[in-house]
C-alpha cells in the first residue's frame, strides 16, 4: 500500500493520445495500444484519475506535438519524420493528437503541450504549474514507458520531486521494455505502486 498525501500532489498523465493509444494511430505498428489492452492499462490509468479526482489532487495533462519540418532524421525522430503530415486531414489531426476518449480531460484540468520533445519539462509551463499548485510530489501514468514517461520520470526527479510511477497505468511496445523501466530505473528514482494500491490521505 502506498499513502500520498493530497495537499503538494499531482496526478500527470503523459501522451495518453490517440495517435498511441488506438488502433488506428499513426505510431500504431509500434503495438503500444495493444500492450495497453492486454494490461488494461486505460482502465487502470482511469481508476487512478478517478482515485485523484475523488480527492481534489490536480490532473496535468500532458500532450505532444510534432513540427516534422524540425525534426532531425534520427533515432525516435526518425519514424515520425517519415510520416506524410500532408496527407492528414485536420480532424483526422485533431483526432491523432486528442486524449483517448476514456480518459477525457475535465475542463478543470491542466492541460501542457510539449513540442518535438520526450521531456515533459523542456520548454513547457509545466514546473510553473506545479510551483503554483505548490506541489512536491507527482503521480505518473501514461506512455510510452520507456521513453515519453521515463523521460519526464527523470527529469522531475533530477528537479527534486518526488515521483511514484502506477505501474499498471504505463504501457510500451513490449514486456522486455515494460520490465526494465518498472523493476530497474524507476525504484531509483522513486516509488512504483499499482492503482489499487495507491491511498490518498487528506
Amino acid at each position: 500500500m502506498s499513502n500520498v498525501k493530497r495537499e503538494g500532489t499531482a496526478f500527470i498523465v503523459v501522451d495518453a493520445q490517440n495517435f498511441i493509444l488506438d488502433e488506428k494511430g499513426l505510431v500504431a505498428d509500434w503495438g503500444v495500444w495493444k500492450r495497453a489492452k492486454e494490461t488494461k492499462m486505460v482502465e487502470n490509468t482511469k481508476k487512478a484519475i478517478g482515485k485523484a479526482r475523488g480527492t481534489r489532487i490536480p490532473i496535468i495533462y500532458i500532450r505532444m506535438e510534432i513540427r516534422p519540418q524540425v525534426l532531425p532524421a534520427i533515432g525516435f525522430w526518425k519514424h515520425i519524420k517519415e510520416i506524410d503530415f500532408t496527407k492528414i486531414s485536420p480532424s483526422e489531426g485533431e483526432f491523432q493528437l486528442g486524449i483517448v476518449k476514456e480518459l477525457a480531460p475535465y475542463p478543470e484540468d491542466y492541460i501542457v503541450t510539449k513540442y518535438n520533445t520526450m521531456d515533459s519539462f523542456h520548454n513547457t509551463d509545466l514546473e510553473q504549474i506545479l510551483k503554483c499548485l505548490k506541489c512536491d510530489t507527482l503521480i505518473f501514468a501514461g506512455v510510452v514507458t520507456n521513453f515519453c514517461l521515463e523521460t519526464t520520470v527523470r527529469s522531475a526527479f533530477n528537479r527534486g520531486y518526488n515521483t511514484i510511477v502506477l505501474s499498471d497505468c504505463v504501457a510500451t511496445m513490449n514486456e522486455e521494455f515494460q520490465e526494465f523501466a518498472i523493476k530497474v530505473i524507476f525504484p531509483m528514482l522513486g516509488v512504483v505502486t499499482t492503482a489499487d494500491e495507491l491511498e490518498v490521505s487528506a
